[in-house]
């Protein structure tokens, strides 16, 4: 088995493959996974582990590990499933537990959360420049830049209302972004980098909302309250076509299994997402702007 550091900083394991047919994971879980490998080469028979990764980096959110009664060894995740040896499985671990160090800027770096002003909550910054973003823009953002990374060129003019966000790719390795006057560059080296950190920030203010209804006896009367209103407003905004009445429900339902109660936390942001791309790429456009501008304002917790 191998053991590769991305580009994006993150750690891919894999046998006979190449790209991104491989197993990944965080470049800080590989101490994690390590202990669970190595857990699976101690236990002698009929052992199963699921380890839950931080990130969806690789398009997963776990990695499987088991060990049948026959004894053989099997490690599946991203879609991936490899049959190996114990001295494979320990090999494995010994790599994880000493890899060398990587510079890489955590998307932290590229992605806060702010302050929420008129919805603007998050900003993207890179060498000095920034560009400040709501929630859906955020959303939208991430899937261009994912959708760009497999191409060698890519133009998008994503528009809101007023609001206009350039996404382009002019060689294989470099971005750039433009809202308003801002421009914000970035490299093949850092959009990997960029792109989690735009999930992880969606996450973050998503998780700021679901935090602001407590756990009290009451919490689930404030997400009703909160579903209400995204049922009203939706309703509002389709008025009296009767063929829309289907399309308010649906919001209601993906509304509610973002910040719903009990929900997994890192799932909240892939729905939102979802959500945001159902009514870009499938309504008619004069809803957009009215719907985001409801979306900027419910799913971003009031300061």
């Amino acid at each position: 088995m191998y053991v590769k550091i991305r580009h994006d900083g993150s750690l891919g394991i894999g046998r006979g493959t190449e790209g991104d047919a491989e197993i990944t994971m965080g470049f800080g879980e590989a101490h994690m996974v390590a202990a669970a490998l190595e857990k699976l080469a101690q236990t002698a028979r009929n052992h199963k582990q699921t380890y839950l990764k931080t990130t969806n980096v690789g398009g997963g959110n776990k990695i499987d590990f088991m060990r049948a009664d026959d004894g053989t060894i099997t490690i599946s995740g991203d879609r991936q499933t490899y049959i190996c040896t114990e001295p494979e499985i320990r090999e494995l671990a010994e790599k994880l537990r000493h890899l060398p160090p990587v510079e890489v800027a955590p998307p932290s770096d590229y992605v806060k959360k702010i302050t929420p002003s008129n919805g603007l909550c998050l900003v993207l910054t890179n060498g000095g420049n920034s560009i400040r973003l709501r929630l859906p823009e955020a959303a939208l953002l991430k899937t261009a830049i994912r959708s760009s990374i497999d191409s060698r060129y890519y133009d998008e003019t994503i528009m809101i209302g007023q609001r206009r966000i350039v996404v382009s790719r002019t060689s294989d390795l470099k971005w750039q972004l433009r809202g308003g006057e801002n421009t914000v560059n970035f490299t093949a080296f850092e959009i990997e980098a960029l792109v989690a950190g735009l999930h992880n920030g969606i996450l973050d203010v998503l998780m700021d909302l679901v935090k602001s209804f407590g756990a009290d006896d009451i919490s689930d009367i404030r997400v009703k309250s909160v579903l209400q209103r995204i049922e009203q407003e939706t309703a509002k905004v389709f008025g009296e076509d009767k063929n829309w009445k289907g399309v308010v429900k649906d919001l209601t339902k993906r509304t509610k299994s973002v910040i719903g109660i009990g929900e997994f936390a890192d799932e909240r942001a892939g729905r939102f997402i979802d959500m945001c791309k159902y009514v870009y790429s499938k309504l008619d456009t004069i809803f957009i702007e009215p719907l985001f501008e409801l979306f900027s304002n419910t799913f971003v917790a009031e300061t």
